[in-house]
């Protein structure tokens, strides 16, 4: 088992911010590989340590990542993570429109894609990079992260419905009809659809799909005794086949394989109301 601690952000910043997540690893050989799925919010990941190395789909190379990264909201997989030696990982997962918020930057601009977080926000990165690196413990980190975003939240912040939206369909596990979506922001249904995917970079009913499998995902990992045939309907698929299509889609695997994938990961260790967006594998 590989450490991972979590912890929410203080109440100032959960508007903001989802959750912080630290992972841990130290293993030299065999070499862990953890998959990346879409996914619906944007994070940024500080690596402490030995460097992280991704594949990207249709690539036989795994190239290093940035030390520090800002990755945008997925609409499919993105590769696989190569692990190995020592190192821990600091994330910030962000609520749909937080780090747009916090750092200013253009959402649609980072889907589908992942920077060098210098690069995307600049001195500040830095700064917090820097910040982080001198914590001696997870505790620490969130208390540096807490103080340092903290700073950054708008004196002054306006109600934005659209943004307000895309937190309505993370709210209610993607089940959401696009007219009320679009009457929630006082537009007609077409302009609402237009506008959110100029702002996210991703349409409404794209959007929505990921998090309802996010939730499924993360519905049957935490050991429910419900088959899938019960997750489907649960979370409103028409039946099994329809949500094995999305699984398939948005990570390349069947559900039962992104189960197995993610419980070596995660098992009894996220609390509820916690996206699971990990999935790894032990690459002998």
């Amino acid at each position: 088992m590989f450490p991972v601690h979590l912890h929410k952000p203080a109440p100032i910043l959960q508007r903001y911010v989802q959750f912080y997540v630290q992972r841990g690893l130290n293993l030299r050989d065999p070499q862990l590989v953890q998959s990346v799925p879409a996914r619906a919010v944007p994070m940024l990941e500080f690596v402490f340590g030995d460097p992280v190395k991704i594949r990207l789909p249709g690539s036989s190379v795994a190239e290093t990542s940035p030390k520090a990264a800002v990755v945008g909201m997925l609409t499919r997989p993105r590769g696989e993570l190569h692990l190995q030696g020592a190192l821990e990982s600091f994330v910030i997962i962000f609520q749909p429109a937080g780090l747009s918020e916090l750092f200013r930057v253009a959402l649609n601009e980072l889907t589908d894609h992942a920077y060098d977080a210098h690069s995307v926000g600049g001195k500040p990165i830095a700064e917090l990079e820097q910040q982080l690196g001198d914590g001696d413990s997870f505790a620490s980190r969130v208390r540096t992260a807490d103080a340092f975003l903290g700073r950054r939240v708008p004196a002054h912040s306006s109600i934005d419905h659209l943004w307000g939206t895309a937190d309505l369909i993370l709210a209610r596990n993607g089940r959401v009809r696009i007219p009320d979506l679009a009457a929630y922001s006082g537009i007609g249904t077409r302009q609402y659809e237009r506008v959110f995917g100029a702002r996210f970079g991703i349409r409404p009913k794209l959007y929505s799909r990921i998090v309802r499998f996010q939730a499924a995902l993360d519905s049957k990992a935490r050991s429910s005794p419900n088959s899938w045939t019960d997750v489907a309907h649960e979370f409103g698929y028409h039946d099994q086949m329809h949500m094995v299509q999305d699984f398939k889609e948005f990570t390349g695997e069947t559900p039962t394989e992104t189960l197995r994938l993610s419980e070596m990961y995660f098992r009894q260790q996220i609390p509820p109301g916690l996206v699971l967006d990990h999935l790894c594998r032990v690459k002998v």
